[in-house]
């Protein structure tokens, strides 16, 4: 049960929270941000939310958890290390106007996605007999 849990709670920060962040004058509607930035970022918010609706379906449906934690952890680990690598790239997450949210002194998107990150793989660990199960 806990890993249909921490992969639905994945599911609605993919299908329905960032979407909600996102599309908005902070990302998507910025002014400051090309054309290409806005077709990458539509293409992330769906390939992002094609991928929970796949490990939904694979959780709920098929009851292959130890897949369904992984297709969720394939979104949530990538932010983590790119947070981590950021200056790499010149990447920060700073808005348009030069703020940033910090709750605590933590970026609460980088928090939300450490501890996610950290719950699926304790899904996957607790879920990897089941790589082995066939689906019905």
């Amino acid at each position: 049960m806990y890993t249909k849990i921490v992969v639905a709670l994945a599911g609605l920060l993919y299908i329905l929270v960032l979407p909600y962040q996102e599309i908005s004058v902070t990302h998507l509607f910025s002014p400051v941000w090309s054309g290409h930035a806005r077709m990458h970022e539509v293409w992330q918010l769906g390939t992002h939310a094609s991928f929970a609706v796949f490990a939904l379906w694979l959780a709920y449906v098929r009851n292959q958890l130890f897949l369904a934690a992984t297709v969720s952890q394939i979104v949530t680990f990538p932010f983590v290390f790119a947070y981590f690598i950021r200056g790499s790239y010149g990447g920060d997450m700073f808005y348009s106007d030069g703020s940033e949210l910090l709750i605590w002194g933590v970026n609460p998107a980088f928090g939300i996605m450490v501890v996610l990150s950290a719950a699926l793989a304790v899904a996957m660990y607790l879920s990897r007999g089941d790589v082995s199960n066939k689906a019905r």
